[in-house]
Order: structure tokens, then C-alpha cells, then sequence
């Protein structure tokens, strides 16, 4: 199967209708094809690769002059590159198969399993012929992954995928799979590196959220998420390097192949986390510990992760997915990042004007340790505004506003609660009251966006902000009285009195309690 040529990656087309298309297809298709259709981590690894190869293509732009132009001579750029590496992305190539190890074999250690369960003291999903191949798909049941929403593993035979599936569960395997326990294997019989163990692949350190700029058709997408040499070069503060399959790393002693694979911008965006030897039937593969990727806070952080400041300002962590709903992240990962330091969000704000509005696509895997634990993604309009410093400060001091309030609810509740006379069990009303809360908050994003979009100091941004704040009091208002029965009389007084703790005029400081959303 080649890349190039064969259909493999999930899209909706202008109709909405979902298909698969091959990489040729993507360029060339144009306005045809509308978004990609696919989990968030699939989305991030796709995006990369998409973008390594067009800017391998273009060989930059060098700057963002070059940048705004360059649109019209993607897809015939592109196309013609893809025509001259086109063996480089055959899936099962002899010599150079895409993003995998020739040469890779089985540790002459490594003892024969007959079973796809793993065994106390054992890798994972070790069998005769190798891995399972459902090994690179994190929904499915395998290793300690979860089988609760995953019935297909209760069948003692080894799954088969066609080669579209493995190729898209290869290229996001790369780039998030966590760190843990691993196997071993020989690389031009030299072991690989690790003994038995793996850091992060460079996508899921700290849940790390990733943005993309998000328009109204896939190519115009990915030219919008493009960077320029300069802002690599000054914001990034790496060399522009290549992508893998230009030069692909021989053996474990290739140190310069090594280094451009792991520390360079188009290096990175396909990186080679695991040693991955693919079988043709689909059921198995050979993997192992890769190459080893450095992360922040020894390495800027990835062009499409954030980094914020630590409040004892002692340095600087990723901004992960967590408690907090995701627009709620947003005034942390909306900010141009500076070369000096490295803070702030995706690199491609330092291509953009304060001018133009867009959507953006902010999504991550969510794990703990090894664990994969869930996915989670959201598309939020951004105001031209936000790209400035007083915009951006404008939203936070809604979203510290909606936390306020968050806070005084969840005070009326423990209120209500405790004049019942109850015992306070964690406060059961609290969280069902502040749960609905910030669904309802949500709901009404488009009261924020309207005051965010209003030009400043005019009556229509006045007029805008009281509705949203006053939307905030009228949803905390119904969540409380969902969560807080008012039927008996001792109730009722409660309730009262819970109410009159909800809008007391003082204002208090928020607690961590009230920020999960």
C-alpha cells in the first residue's frame, strides 16, 4: 500500500458526505474535501504529517510575506513532491517502509508466547508472531488498556486491519504513545535502546492540548497552520531540518539522522517514538523502544502545544486537558509565543494579524502514566480581538467572572445543605448543581463571543457584557434550584437561605473546588 495513492485518510466532503482519500487526493482535491473525520490524537497526527509535507514542499516559506502567497502554489507543490518521494510511503516496503524499522527483529531473548494476554512478568500482548496489532490502536482493548467499551477483545483470535487502519494507527502510535513498559528487540542486531522501558512520544506529555487554526475547507486549513522559516528559527529556536523519509535514520549509530528525527521542526512532526515493523497480514507487527524524544521542560514545547508560567515562577509547564472545561483554557493557549523564553500558545499565532477572526480546533489524549484514559476535543470561534493583549485579557476576566460565580453556587449549596441540618458527604447538591452550571455556561458561549466581537467602549460591547454576566446568575440560579429540593418546609427554608448565600453581593475569592468543569 502507498500512501500517495491509496485512499486511507477519513474526510467529509463539500457534501458532508465521510469518505477516504489518499494524500494526493488531499492536495489535489482542493475546496472538495472539508475537514478531516477523525478522533482528536488521529487529527493531530494527521495535521503533522500534512503539514511536514507541504512545508517539505515549499521548502519554507521563508517568512510571512512569502507565507500569505504561497497558498496558490500548495497542491502543484505538494503533488510534485509526493511524485518524488513517493516510494518513501509505501506501508510494506522491503527496505524504507513508512515510519517503521527495517531490519527489526525479535530479541534472541525474547521467549515464544503462545497467547495475546498478557502474563505476570511479561510484556503485553506478546504472541508467537509478535504484537498484536491492535496494540497501536489506544480505544482498543489491549496491554491495560480498558476492554469496557471494547466487546470485540472477548474473541480469542488475534484482530486483522486492512492496511488504510494501520497505516493511520501507525502514524498517531508515533506520536502519542506513552511511556511504559516495552519490548525489546534487535535493530541491525544491535538491541534497541531502553531495556524494556520508553519515554513519551513527543504528542502526550502533561495531556498537552494541541490548537490548529481551523477553516472552512481541509487545504485552506493546513496552508492556515503553516509556519515560516523565520518563525521556527526565532520563536521554535530549531533548525528546519527534514522530514524523516528524506533521511532516515540506518541504524542506532546514526547519530546525524537521529539528531535531525528528533530536534528539528519538520523532524519532529513525524517522529519514531517506537520501533515499529508492520506484518502484511494485518494481525501482527514487531515493536520496541525508539528513538528517544526530548520534552519541556528540556525542549521548547511541541509548534502546536502551550506553555505558561509557573505561579512561583520557577519555570514553565505544559497547559494539559484536565478538570477544566477546554474553553476555559483558552486565554493560556490563545497568546504568541515569544523566542526568548518559549511561553505562550501554538506558533502559528506568530503568523497571524490581529485582524482576522477564525475557529480553533483544540483537542488532547488525556493519560495517566501508561494509561490512555479518554480523548477530548472542542472548536471554539476566537475574535480578531483575542490576538491582542487587552482582547485576551477581556476573556480571562470573563472566565475568572464564570469561576466566581461557579464559586458562589457551590457556597449556596453547602448553605442549603448545611441547614438542613445534613451531614456534608462531599455535597452531593454541589456537584450535580455546578455540573449543570457549566453546561449551561457553555451553551451560552455566543454572549461572551458577541462582547469579544463588539468594538470597544460602545454601547452594543456595554449592552453585550450585561447579558452575558447576567446570563451567568440566571444559569447558576437554575442549577441550584435543580439540585436543591424545595418541597418540604425545613427545605424550603434552606432553600431560602441557599439562595440569599448565591447572590450575596461580596465578592470572595475562588477556590480550586469550583474550577472542574
Amino acid at each position: 500500500m502507498n500512501l500517495t495513492t491509496d485512499p486511507w485518510i477519513p474526510v467529509t466532503d463539500a457534501g458532508g458526505d465521510a469518505r477516504s482519500v489518499s494524500l494526493r487526493e488531499v492536495f489535489r482535491a482542493g475546496n472538495a474535501l472539508r475537514d478531516l473525520a477523525v478522533r482528536p490524537h488521529e487529527r493531530v497526527a494527521l495535521m503533522r504529517l500534512l503539514i511536514c509535507i507541504a512545508q517539505a514542499a515549499l521548502d519554507g516559506p521563508a517568512d510571512s510575506d512569502a507565507l500569505e502567497i504561497c497558498a496558490k502554489d500548495l497542491p502543484d507543490a505538494t503533488l510534485h513532491y509526493l511524485d518524488e518521494w513517493q516510494e518513501s510511503f509505501e506501508l510494506f516496503h522491503p527496505e524504507k517502509p513508512f515510519l517503521q524499522f527495517a531490519g527489526l527483529a525479535k530479541a534472541a531473548k525474547a521467549a515464544k508466547k503462545k497467547t495475546s494476554k498478557a502474563g505476570e512478568g511479561e510484556p503485553p500482548n506478546e504472541i508467537e508472531e509478535g504484537t498484536a496489532a491492535s496494540k497501536l490502536d489506544f480505544a482498543l482493548a489491549t496491554g491495560n488498556n480498558t476492554t469496557l467499551f471494547d466487546h470485540g477483545a472477548a474473541n480469542e483470535e488475534v484482530r486483522a486491519f486492512s492496511p488504510a487502519q494501520l497505516a493511520l494507527m501507525l502514524l498517531t502510535f508515533q506520536c502519542f504513545s506513552p511511556g511504559g513498559r516495552i519490548g525489546v528487540a534487535t535493530w541491525h542486531k544491535v538491541e534497541t535502546p531502553g531495556k524494556g522501558s520508553s519515554g513519551h512520544a513527543p504528542c502526550v506529555p502533561s495531556a498537552m492540548l494541541h490548537a490548529f487554526v481551523r477553516r472552512e475547507t481541509l487545504i485552506v486549513t493546513i496552508h492556515a497552520n503553516l509556519l515560516s522559516r523565520r518563525t521556527v528559527k526565532q520563536n521554535y529556536q530549531r533548525d528546519w531540518g527534514r522530514p524523516v523519509w528524506e533521511q532516515l535514520p540506518e541504524s542506532l549509530r546514526d547519530a546525524a539522522a537521529i539528531a535531525n528525527a528528533t530536534t528539528t521542526y519538520l523532524g519532529r512532526l513525524t517522529p519514531l517514538a517506537r520501533a515499529v515493523l508492520l506484518r502484511p497480514d494485518g494481525r501482527t507487527l514487531l515493536l520496541a523502544n525508539g528513538l528517544d524524544y526530548p520534552t519541556p521542560p528540556d525542549f521548547p514545547a511541541e509548534p502546536t502545544a502551550s506553555l505558561v508560567k509557573k505561579r512561583d515562577d520557577s519555570g514553565y509547564v505544559l497547559v494539559g486537558a484536565g478538570n477544566r472545561a477546554l474553553w476555559r483554557e483558552l486565554p493560556a493557549v490563545v497568546v504568541k509565543r515569544l523566542g526568548d523564553d518559549g511561553a505562550g500558545g501554538p506558533l502559528v499565532f506568530s503568523e497571524l494579524t490581529d485582524e482576522v477572526a477564525f475557529d480553533l480546533w483544540v483537542g488532547a489524549l488525556l493519560t495517566d502514566k501508561a494509561s490512555i484514559l479518554d480523548t477530548v476535543e472542542g472548536v471554539y470561534p476566537v475574535p480578531a480581538r483575542m490576538l491582542n493583549e487587552s482582547g485576551r485579557r477581556s476573556y480571562e476576566d470573563e472566565v475568572k467572572e464564570s469561576e466566581r460565580v461557579a464559586w458562589k453556587l457551590g457556597d449556596a449549596c453547602k448553605s442549603y445543605r448545611q441547614h438542613l441540618e445534613l451531614k456534608p458527604q462531599n455535597y452531593p447538591e454541589q456537584s450535580v448543581a455546578l455540573r449543570r452550571y457549566w453546561t449551561g455556561v457553555e451553551q451560552r458561549l455566543s454572549l461572551l463571543h458577541n462582547y469579544l466581537r463588539a468594538k470597544d467602549g460602545s454601547e452594543e460591547q456595554t449592552a453585550a457584557l450585561v447579558r452575558w454576566r447576567a446570563a451567568l446568575w440566571s444559569i447558576s440560579r437554575d442549577a441550584f434550584h435543580s439540585a436543591c429540593a424545595n418541597e418540604t418546609s425545613r427545605q424550603r427554608r434552606a432553600h431560602a437561605l441557599g439562595l440569599r448565600a448565591l447572590f450575596k453581593s461580596k465578592r470572595q475569592k475562588p477556590t480550586a473546588t469550583t474550577q472542574s468543569a
